[in-house]
């Protein structure tokens, strides 16, 4: 079953087995698949950089959660388990979107698929997702010569970065409101943005977050 975790846990999961050999410092859901104490899957989740929630949620980037990492050990190694405790990463993703993320705040999910590392979202078609728009993105290597994202932890940065070449990623999304409703869904919700005293962005404008007054 799908549990809670840290960073920590999951840490060497990633990277020994995700292609880009890592995972963020934080993450704002953390769920792994463990099976008699050993972690078989886990996946992560955070807010994207706000070009990319703009771009999927123009009215409401607020409303946009994405799925930043997704790993799991071979299939072999998880060929004794049921299809809906882990055999199918799909069915794990589909609990998770449809009961352990607070929809009534995150309406918007979105992720990508690598094609440069063949990649083609099988899973996410599986999971109910729904492909929206391919682009093509440069790639990177960090200095240990691996495949890596320019956002982590919360910013977006080439700094120590190799560019290696260009390559296609395809954005998949899924909605739990109708498309251009998510401002809406979110003050029907209650959900309303709440300063920070004191705080700044490293923009320097003030920072905020958002609460749920019922």
């Amino acid at each position: 079953m799908l549990r809670e975790a840290d960073i920590a846990e999951v840490r060497p999961l990633f990277e020994r087995y995700h292609q880009y050999a890592g995972v963020s410092n934080a993450a704002t859901y953390l769920w792994v698949l463990e099976d008699k104490g050993k972690i078989l899957a886990a996946f992560a989740w955070q807010p994207p950089p706000f070009g990319a929630a703009k771009s999927a949620c123009p009215e409401a980037p607020q409303a946009v959660l994405a799925l930043s990492r997704m790993v799991a050990v071979p299939k072999a190694e998880r060929a004794h388990l049921s299809q809906s405790n882990g055999r199918h990463i799909s069915k794990l993703l589909k609990r998770q979107t449809g009961h352990l993320i607070d929809r009534t705040r995150y309406p918007v999910l979105i992720t990508y698929a690598d094609h440069g590392v063949g990649h083609d979202g099988y899973v996410y078609r599986c999971a109910g997702w729904t492909p929206t728009r391919k682009s093509v993105v440069p790639q990177y290597e960090n200095a240990s010569g691996k495949r890596t994202s320019r956002y982590q932890n919360g910013l977006t940065s080439t700094e120590g970065l190799v560019e290696i070449g260009k390559n296609t990623i395809e954005r998949w999304e899924h909605w739990a409101c109708a498309r251009g409703a998510a401002a809406a869904w979110l003050e029907a919700h209650h959900w309303v943005r709440v300063a920070i005293p004191g705080k700044r962005w490293k923009s320097g404008s003030p920072a905020f977050r958002f609460e749920r007054r019922d």
